[in-house]
């Protein structure tokens, strides 16, 4: 296990909202479990991103991908989520991070989205 995947959830105040992105995690990291995948929010639950990749620097990786789980690229992933990945390399030198685009906006999701509406 080399590399650490986090999924990126925003956080909501209503605990059941969390419960389609824990089973999204789960599912993947049965699939696979060659890498460590780690659900982790931007807001208003824990583990917050930063906790969760400083958790994973002190177990000793030093490669992540962040998955956002959201629909578009909006003021969180355009601003938000930069500044909070440059504080976290000047805090863990050493590591790479690789971020993806938001979920929402693969064209697999986009199909599944379109059938499910029909």
């Amino acid at each position: 296990m080399t590399e650490v995947q986090f999924l990126l959830a925003h956080g909501s105040r209503n605990p059941q909202w969390r419960k389609p992105f824990e089973e999204i995690a789960a599912r993947l990291q049965s699939a696979h479990p060659e890498r460590r995948i780690v659900l982790c929010y931007l807001e208003m639950w824990q583990p917050s991103l930063d906790q969760a990749m400083g958790d994973a620097y002190v177990s000793g990786f030093r490669h992540y991908r962040v998955s956002p789980l959201f629909w578009s690229s909006g003021r969180h992933l355009q601003e938000d989520l930069p500044a909070l990945l440059e504080q976290v390399q000047q805090d863990l030198p050493g590591c790479h991070i690789q971020v993806e685009g938001p979920i929402g906006e693969s064209e697999i999701l986009i199909q599944a989205a379109l059938q499910a509406l029909q």
